[in-house]
């Protein structure tokens, strides 16, 4: 089989691998102790973990991203403290959210990510009201919006 790495060095590449992989392993864990019973949901994107954390890791820091569920690349490659992460999805007043929800349909300013409102639809229409924004002020800036559908049990993902 080849391999064709293309201009990446064996760093970049262990660091692209290293991406899909941390939120792989969590997603094993928590589908784990959903089979177990220790918890009652979790939204799995096991085999999608290559777009989310594409998707994250080809955009600066200070732009905007639009996950939906099962976007948990977005998070962990947003260098989000897993502690605090997993607060949130608990719901504990220490999480992003104060406790207000328990999931990953939060946003968080500090790493630009807008939470979710809904499915695609109106996502969209804030992923475009933030890239008008950045054309208004000039700014070499985008905004992204992810789409993740499970179609005939078969995982695709669609960027926007």
């Amino acid at each position: 089989m080849y391999f064709d790495r293309k201009e990446f060095s064996n760093e970049e590449l262990i660091r692209l691998y290293k991406s899909i992989l941390l939120p792989r392993m969590i997603e094993e864990k928590m589908l784990v102790l959903l089979r177990q019973g220790r918890i009652s949901k979790w939204f799995s994107g096991i085999g999608q973990e290559a777009i989310a954390a594409g998707a994250t890791l080809a955009m600066d820091p200070q732009e905007w991203i639009l996950p939906l569920h099962r976007n948990l690349g977005v998070f962990t490659n947003r260098q989000m403290p897993l502690s605090k992460l997993f607060l949130q999805w608990q719901g504990s007043p220490d999480g992003y959210s104060k406790g207000r929800e328990r999931s990953f349909h939060f946003g968080n300013k500090e790493h630009h990510i807008c939470g979710m409102i809904s499915h695609l639809g109106p996502q969209l229409a804030i992923a475009d009201g933030v890239a008008l924004a950045h054309k208004l002020k000039k700014e070499k800036k985008i905004s992204e919006c992810i789409e993740f559908l499970l179609n005939n049990s078969k995982p695709s993902g669609k960027l926007w």
